[in-house]
């Protein structure tokens, strides 16, 4: 039971997050009639999950809350702020619900009883007979009585798959039957002549209804199977279907012919009868095979790629990485054996297995990748929510929403984000009236951008507003005693001053931000995703803050390199260049610079940084070109050892406080090599050579 509820709460998660995304842009496009749309069939299955897996005081509650939003589609009530900003209270409200069913805690309990107090006012406003809500049925016998009878159109079409999870079509439109008077016209697909199941489903329905019913209950019947089928509801004018007896006849006939039925039988069954019936408004089987417009056909494809789909808990992906990596680490063992024995036929064997391996660690990749899109939805509740608190007008842009993006990346990256958007729109982005004296645009804009730069994943938070006063970053920073009055720094350098803890040039103290809590930590956090921060601004134009991530953390293609018979691995991702030199030019080289390929590049002794015994002028040694920003660096080492892919594991306690150090891996034979993080090794050479010149 527990295992169902879990499913449960992850299915109505995603339902969840589909709705906020919807009531956001229902928003900012109040007349788009297919976010109405979306909000109803979220509600509605989410009312159906509920009520299946026993949930009823969510059921209820989401049935009142479907009423307003099949009646504003209806065109019955007018959407209004006031609706939108119930139902996003609502939504927070069934964000505790579902982890408190049965209203156990007091405050929950008070604001479920409040909120559908308030949503039924909503629905007491509108004309004509409405709904109890009592979660018993949707329309009681005496309010069905009052309704006039109304005809529709159902067709029905069955994944052919549907047996596999317990549903009976059968049962469905024998409950369809019983809602009113009704004619039922079943249809066959062609059957495969090889292949042939008896577990799939080849029959569809086209069924007509007389009833007193909405269109919603009729929805109803179909609310455990309408994300495998093909369901189309469509109301036509009234049609006595026992008194009729010229409609009963021609659709009778449709059944004991070949089951065949065009537009022209229908103009024709609409002639006999003496009434019109759109063409469009029904789905026409022909010959065993539906005949849609290319709008249906898409509609088909669609429900067909949603059913090739499966739900994966996220601990078997785990699971699937640890897997692969230790397939990794074995080929690896395998390539190395092979290198020691040369065997023709064990080469061939290693070279398959390490295809093999790659192509399983890519599909493997691919698996616990997910859409950055996920994480941009929850800061648009932020924005708005803020927006108001602040008294602020502000434009939400997300950007690259596809971009994909690992998992447990996105897990931890999600708070820094919100701290660098709650800063944009406490400190950066001005009032609409400051904005206007200033030539702006009276609503300020935010924009969440996200784009691949090689293996590399790029986030920018990018806003208009006041941006950030160098002079003032300098003062604050003299004050702090960070640096001196004489002290000449470039804007980059200024602007890397806001991730030092407790700076900030904030005039006031807000509720949001402003006590220089929390940027350094923002910084703390990229860094250990291996990424990194950089701010970009201009007074009076903007801010713009990029945040540069590898893909994955798992398993990555490296160099390996022998330095004083260490084993050390480069990430082959800021590899630029290797060059053979002479250990000579280096050593005595004061400025640390060689000329290499016309160019002036920087380079690093890494023996002399990492203690080891210093380089011997006769001999040679290999210098791998990094890159390190939009610079690039030289790093020596004794030499290249050759291509690797490094299953990243986490260093020890003895190495936690080596930044320069960002994992460990072990090696075909057993033996570890430590993982360069290369751009910290520039940073603490370049702060370390910073305290001799100040010295």
């Amino acid at each position: 039971m527990d295992e169902m509820k879990e499913t449960y709460i992850q299915e109505v998660n995603e339902l969840l997050e589909n709705l906020e995304s919807s009531l956001l842009s229902l928003e900012d496009n109040p007349n788009d009639k297919s976010n109405i749309e979306q909000v109803f069939r979220v509600m509605h299955t989410l009312k159906g999950n509920s009520s299946m897996f026993g949930m009823t005081k969510i059921a209820e509650f989401v049935h009142d809350l479907e009423t307003i939003y099949d009646q504003i589609r209806q065109g019955e009530m007018q959407l209004s702020k006031e609706i939108l900003n119930k139902t996003l209270a609502s939504f927070d409200h069934l964000n505790k619900l579902i982890f408190d069913s049965e209203l156990e805690v007091q405050s929950n309990q008070d604001n479920h009883t409040r909120l559908i107090s308030e949503i039924r006012m909503f629905i007491n406003k509108t004309d004509g007979v409405k709904n109890s809500m009592t979660g018993e049925a949707d329309l009681s016998a005496d309010d069905v009585d009052k309704i006039e009878p109304k005809t529709f159109h159902i067709y029905f079409e069955p994944n052919s798959l549907i047996f596999l999870d317990g549903s009976n079509p059968l049962y469905l439109v024998s409950e369809l039957a019983s809602l009113g008077k009704s004619i039922v016209v079943p249809h066959f697909k062609k059957m495969p002549i090889a292949g042939l199941k008896p577990t799939d489903c080849f029959t569809y329905w086209d069924v007509y209804i007389e009833t007193n019913y909405l269109k919603t209950d009729i929805l109803d019947v179909f609310v455990f199977v309408e994300g495998n089928s093909i369901i189309e509801i469509t109301e036509i004018p009234f049609i006595n279907l026992i008194s009729n007896n010229a409609f009963n006849e021609v659709v009778t006939e449709t059944i004991f012919k070949d089951l065949k039925t065009d537009v022209t039988s229908i103009q024709l069954l609409a002639e006999t009868i003496g009434t019109k019936v759109q063409s469009s408004a029904v789905l026409i089987p022909t010959n065993g095979v539906s005949e849609t417009n290319s709008e249906d056909a898409t509609k088909l494809q669609s429900k067909e790629k949603v059913v090739s789909s499966i739900r994966v808990a996220s601990d078997k992906l785990d699971e699937l990485m640890n897997l692969v990596s230790q397939l990794v680490t074995t080929q690896a063992s395998l390539t190395l054996y092979n290198e020691k024995n040369e065997t023709p036929e064990l080469e061939v064997i290693s070279e398959n297995v390490e295809k093999l391996s790659r192509s399983l660690r890519d599909i493997a990749f691919g698996m616990t990748l997910i859409p950055i899109n996920n994480m941009f939805g929850r800061f648009q509740r932020l924005v708005r929510d803020m927006a108001e608190n602040l008294g602020k007008e502000i434009q939400f842009v997300t950007e690259g929403g596809e971009t994909e993006l690992d998992k447990s990346i996105i897990e931890t990256l999600t708070d820094p984000l919100m701290h660098i958007i709650r800063n944009s729109l406490d400190h950066g982005l001005e009032k609409a009236e400051d904005r206007i004296l200033l030539g702006k645009p009276r609503k300020g804009t935010v924009k969440l951008k996200a784009f691949y730069s090689g293996i590399f994943v790029f986030i920018q938070i990018i806003d208009d507003g006041k941006g950030i006063d160098v002079e003032a970053v300098r003062a604050k920073a003299i004050a702090k005693g960070f640096i001196t009055e004489e002290d000449e720094l470039s804007d980059k350098e200024f602007f890397d001053f806001i991730f030092y803890p407790g700076f900030s040039t904030a005039a006031e103290v807000t509720d949001v931000s402003g006590r220089g809590v929390g940027m350094d930590v923002v910084k703390r956090n990229i860094t250990d995703l291996k990424g990194a921060i950089a701010v970009e601004s201009e007074v009076n134009v903007g801010t713009t803050l990029s945040i540069k991530l590898p893909l994955s953390l798992s398993i990555i293609d490296g160099l390996l390199v022998d330095i004083a018979g260490v084993n050390y691995i480069i990430p082959l991702s800021v590899v630029n260049k290797c060059y053979e030199i002479d250990n000579s030019e280096m050593l005595g080289n004061f400025n640390k610079l060689l000329i290499l390929d016309e160019e002036q590049v920087p380079f690093i002794d890494i023996r002399k940084e990492f203690g080891y015994k210093s380089l011997n002028a006769d001999e040679k040694s290999q210098l791998i070109v990094v890159s390190n920003g939009d610079n690039e660096v030289g790093i020596t080492v004794d030499y290249i050892v050759g291509e690797y892919q490094a299953v990243v594991k986490p260093i020890g306690k003895y190495y936690k406080n080596q930044d320069f150090i960002s994992g460990a891996t072990i090696l075909g034979d057993g033996s570890i090599a430590l993982v360069m993080d290369t751009h910290k090794i520039v940073e603490l050479y370049t702060n370390h050579l910073e305290m001799e010149i100040k010295q």
